[in-house]
């Protein structure tokens, strides 16, 4: 029988190592129970008018990636003779509501035992 083991020590299709160290959007969705899984670790939360903000890093990030995918939308808008122009704007617009989506669920504005979270 294979042992599908890469070289970090985790096996594929289980996520319990990752999701314990890393906060991703797709941790608690994933898993046998409702919950999911749940990090244990946490980067350090910084406190803004009563709230607390997790993962500043991360949110730093994805606030550079929306810049940057809002300048590539306005770049592949301005070719009008392009091929595929079209069908690279709708690749851009879903990679934005993905990042908006990520920030809301990464952040902490949208708690994970949240009714609204999936």
């Amino acid at each position: 029988m294979l042992n599908c083991q890469n070289a970090m020590g985790y096996k594929f299709g289980y996520y319990d190592e990752i999701c314990a160290t890393v906060q991703m959007a797709a941790c608690p969705l994933l898993g046998d129970n409702q919950v999911g899984y749940e990090p244990t670790c946490y980067a350090r939360n910084i406190e803004v008018r009563n709230a607390l903000i997790f993962q500043m890093a991360t949110l730093i990030i994805d606030i550079i990636a929306l810049f940057m995918t809002i300048i590539m939308i306005v770049h592949v808008r301005s070719k009008y003779t392009a091929v595929g122009r079209k069908e690279m704007v709708m690749v851009f617009y879903i990679y934005f509501v993905m990042i908006i989506l990520d920030f809301i669920t990464i952040s902490g504005i949208i708690p994970i035992s949240s009714v609204v979270y999936p």
